[in-house]
């Protein structure tokens, strides 16, 4: 009895063990339990990977614009070797303008050159506008004397009084007188009243000389021909220093130069 006891305990546990091979054949081993099949997460795929790269790709593309841009700014070098120069450098900079600008600005002006003696002024018909009775009177009371040939009646001649009145009220104090030697062209500018009255409507305050029979515009313009306005300047020496014929602007902007230049010289 003990013997078939024995066997049947024998023959259950042969069955059990034919049992769990025959059901491990048929599902297969676990392949989360194998660790040869598993797989770790650091060697997954990134789902993300392409995507990645092509936004790399972008920036990639935009490179040589940002090294364009960088070409066009100073570097920190640069910037750097800017702001550590030394004072010593500005100040030479600083000098060597200063320098240039004062070559540029204290060039003297060329001499005014000395064209001859002044005549002087005869067989007038009287004075107007002073006290004095020659011109050698006037002459020695001043640095310069402007003697113009004028008539009030000649429409050039008007032109001028402006630029006249202008040297009057600069540098009358300064020791310029100017004389006008009326010397008429029509028989009604001879009429003393009539140069008067011209006078005063014109603003011709400064010494009028009456060369009512021209005898003075000739003798200072030798020669067929006489202008109406002609411009002197006669500095202390009794020596022209300036002489123009005509109203142009430009003769009255150089008068009004040589007269200021001739009073630095005096």
């Amino acid at each position: 009895m003990v013997r078939y006891l024995a066997l049947g305990v024998l023959v259950a546990g042969l069955a059990a063990i034919v049992w769990t091979v025959v059901r491990g054949d048929d599902e297969g081993p676990d392949s989360a339990a194998d660790p040869s099949t598993a797989v770790d997460p650091a060697d997954a795929p990134a789902p993300a990977a392409n995507t990645t790269v092509e936004a790399t790709d972008a920036p990639e593309a935009a490179a040589p614009e940002a090294a364009d841009a960088v070409d066009e700014v100073p570097g920190p070098a640069d910037s750097a070797a800017e702001a550590t120069l030394p004072d010593a450098t500005a100040a030479d900079v600083a000098a060597a303008d200063a320098e240039v600008t004062v070559a540029e600005t204290t060039v003297p002006p060329e001499p005014i050159e000395v064209l001859g003696e002044a005549d002087t002024l005869t067989n007038l018909d009287g004075w107007l506008n002073t006290d004095a009775t020659s011109l050698e009177e006037i002459r020695a009371a001043n640095k310069l004397t402007v003697v113009q040939f004028w008539t009030f009646g000649c429409r050039n001649c008007k032109n001028t009084l402006d630029a006249l009145s202008r040297l009057y009220t600069d540098f009358r104090g300064r020791g310029v007188e100017i004389v006008g030697v009326h010397s008429p062209e029509f028989s009604y500018e001879a009429d003393v009243n009539n140069i008067i009255e011209a006078s005063a409507d014109l603003g011709v305050i400064w010494p009028i000389a009456l060369d009512t029979d021209k005898r003075n515009f000739h003798r200072w313009q030798p020669g067929n021909i006489g202008y109406w306005p002609r411009v002197y300047v006669i500095d202390g020496d009794n020596q022209i220093r300036f002489d123009r014929t005509g109203d142009g602007r430009a003769t009255y902007e150089k008068l009004y130069e040589t007269v200021e230049q001739l009073l630095v010289e005096a």
